[in-house]
Formats: structure tokens, sequence, C-alpha cells
């Protein structure tokens, strides 16, 4: 399973930053929410800040390694978040999960990416829409198509400190519709030196694709935005989705 082994790794590289910047622009451009739901939650970033802003909050994720460490980060913060293990596109049976309660749902940084199944994104929104709101949001960011196609083969360095260097590399198959992200780390434990390595596989959605799974979770897109909230354009690399759900509030 990814971000297993690579969860302490994620961590202490600071790679939840994204999630953290993007809840709090969020929070400052919608009113904070009286429930909001985080998907692939990670290690808590948007959840913890929801939290502290006074909402109260479920985040759901698949890894438990990732889910330990949201954990440990939100009871360090006095923060009573409700977490639970669970695949995003198979929500449980869960009296935290009780339909039409959630003002805000969240899955950040490229999270959807990582389903590549044909019906992964429609059974994501479905599970959104049954549980949010009328009038409620669903606020995403994905990679583009545009972006994956400057994954050209190249290292990106996440981190390079005294102690942890963590290497990306980057590759986009054209003919398959498939982007690799393959982290390689160097973490010192004493006098010696260990080697890890996870390959990520994401997968581009189209707006169409986009647009069809929203509907089937009677959900509709009102703005197309860059992280910095910005209107995106055609060929941003990186887009946030916002969608409400539809229905009398």
């Amino acid at each position: 399973m990814i971000y297993h082994d690579y969860a302490p790794i994620y961590h202490a590289a600071g790679q939840a930053a994204f999630g953290t910047a993007l809840a709090h622009t969020i929070l400052a451009h919608l009113p904070t929410p009286h429930r909001a739901l985080d998907l692939a939650c990670g290690t808590g970033a948007a959840a913890l800040v929801f939290a502290v802003a006074g909402a109260t909050v479920v985040g759901i994720d698949r890894s438990p390694a990732m889910l330990a460490i949201a954990r440990e980060q939100a009871s360090q913060r006095g923060l009573a978040i409700t977490w639970i293990e669970a695949d995003i596109r198979a929500l449980p049976d869960d009296p935290q999960l009780t339909p039409h309660s959630f003002d805000l749902c969240t899955c950040l940084f490229d999270s959807l990416n990582h389903l590549t199944g044909d019906d992964d994104l429609t059974n994501v929104c479905r599970a959104v829409g049954r549980l949010l709101r009328p009038g409620g949001h669903f606020i995403f960011d994905l990679n583009t198509l545009a972006g994956f196609r400057t994954w050209h083969e190249y290292d990106q360095v996440i981190f390079d400190g005294r102690d942890l260097l963590v290497v990306n590399r980057l590759h986009f198959d054209q003919q398959q519709q498939r982007a690799y992200g393959r982290f390689v780390w160097f973490q010192r434990r004493g006098e010696r030196w260990w080697r890890g390595e996870e390959t990520h596989c994401e997968r581009p959605w189209s707006d169409d694709e986009i647009a069809a799974a929203l509907a089937a979770g009677e959900l509709l897109t009102v703005a197309r935005l860059t992280p910095e909230w910005t209107p995106a354009a055609s060929d941003a690399p990186r887009v946030v989705y916002v969608a409400e759900r539809r229905g009398a509030a």
C-alpha cells in the first residue's frame, strides 16, 4: 500500500503544507463550516485547519500509517477530530457519516488523481453528494493533463535536509494516460543512511469526466480556480474545483 513506509517521510518533508495552505484559502473565501469532511486526509493537514477554525471535523484515509500521524497531530493540539480508516471509493456505514450533515467536503493535494478506475471518481462523488447538505460545497484539486504532459522524466527534489533527502522522478505515459511519481528517499539514522522507494500512479481526469461524476452526486461545478483562488487557465497544471450540492438549502 502506498503511504505506508512513506508516511513518516511525507510528514518529515513537510508535504502536508499544500493542504494546510489550501484549507486556509478555502476558509478565507467561504464561511466556516459547522461540519467538515476531509477525504484522503493523509496526516490531517486540512482537517486540523478546519478544526482550529471551530468546525466539527471527520477525516478519512485508507492508510493507517498516515492516520497515526494525523491522530498524533490532533492530540498535540488538543483537537477532537474523528478519524476513520476507509477507502474513499467505498465509505463505510458509520454513525459519523450521516447523510446530508456536512457543510463542506474536501479532497486535497491531487488525491483524486490517485483514483485510476473508470468508476472511481463517480463513486466518490455519489458518496459526497449523499453526505453534503443542499448548498454544501465539495472542493478538490487535481493535476491536469496539461500539467502531466510536463512530466518528462525529471527529478523533483522534495526535501533536502541534514538527515533526509527526498527525490521524486516524474514520468507521464501519454499512450496509457498514466502519470508516475517514483519517490526515493535517503534517511540518516545514527551513523547510517537508509534508502526507501515508493511509486505512485495518477490519472488525469478531463472536465467532462469531472462534470459527469459530479452530476451523479447531484453536484455542480461553480468555480474552476488555481490554488491561489484565481480563475484557472485552460492549460493550468493544477486546478481547484469548487462544486455545490444542488437542491434547496
